[in-house]
């Protein structure tokens, strides 16, 4: 039986305005986007006037992940380099890395760090579109925890304490068991009051379901692989030690073959070891 109420938990969502600096700057830009004059100068201005947060967008944009050739040095080329999806995923990546730095939740940054690295890669393997998007949709997939556990410590305490170590129960099920959602829930709600597009919400959402996904399928079945390669590589830690199943849909719908995934685990584990300069 449900410990905590569904509904009380989604209004408790919509009434999240105190997640430090992200709402305020994440509505500006996307109300700035809707206007068909905005320039990425106005768009960085906004993004710059935090310090801090520029910084840390910056930081990820410059990233050896994404290899670009020259430094990008202010936000404004961010936005025409990576475009604006990207930059505005990595503004809420840059928020929520500080709140699980300041809650002492560098494993959980440490495994969607990886996450992202391996969606990224995975994508660029394909020849996706924008692969850049897939590095954000990484980084934000258990966006749903940062909120279970720092913002609820009550919520975020009946399931740390269901979730025995060497337990046979993941922490996603102890969710649903618990609460009657999921962190992927969360997220997908989160997703929905940030207005980020399909291609980022849908792989936040369905991550762990990634066949109900319905406009960003591809997105969304890479997302999943990429989820489960790194936590059978154990970069960091989401939380439980369970490796979830791979589904095998989202699997054939990646097309790879074996030579080519153990390229891209190569290339991840490699990748994985500058992690610490992110930390």
């Amino acid at each position: 039986m449900n410990q905590f109420n569904p509904t009380d938990l989604r209004n408790r969502i919509e009434k999240l305005g105190d997640l430090p600096t992200l709402p305020h700057v994440v509505q500006k830009l996307a109300s700035m986007i809707g206007r068909p004059t905005v320039s990425t100068e106005e768009i960085g201005a906004l993004i710059e006037k935090d310090q801090v947060l520029s910084a840390k967008v910056l930081r990820l944009a410059n990233s050896p992940f994404y290899g670009f050739p020259s430094r990008i040095s202010s936000v404004a080329h961010a936005v025409i380099v990576l475009g604006f999806n990207v930059v505005k995923g990595l503004t809420l990546c840059a928020s929520a890395f500080s709140m699980m730095k300041d809650a002492g939740m560098d494993q959980l940054w440490r495994h969607s760090l990886g996450v992202a690295i391996t969606a990224h890669l995975l994508a660029t393997k394909l020849e996706s579109k924008n692969p850049e998007e897939l590095f954000v949709a990484g980084l934000l997939h258990d966006i749903g925890k940062v909120v279970l556990y720092v913002k609820w410590p009550d919520v975020a305490g009946s399931i740390k304490g269901a979730v025995q170590p060497g337990s046979d129960r993941s922490l996603f099920e102890v969710e649903q068991e618990l609460l009657g959602l999921s962190h992927a829930d969360i997220g997908g709600c989160l997703a929905n009051a940030w207005n980020l597009p399909v291609t980022l919400r849908e792989p936040i959402l369905y991550h762990h379901a990634p066949m109900l996904a319905k406009e960003a399928t591809l997105q969304t079945a890479i997302v999943h692989v990429a989820d489960i390669l790194v936590k059978g590589l154990a970069c960091g830690n989401p939380g439980d030690d369970q490796v979830p199943p791979l589904s095998p849909q989202a699997w054939e719908m990646l097309g790879l073959g074996e030579d080519s995934l153990t390229e891209c685990i190569a290339k991840a584990s490699t990748e994985f070891a500058t992690i610490d300069d992110y930390l």
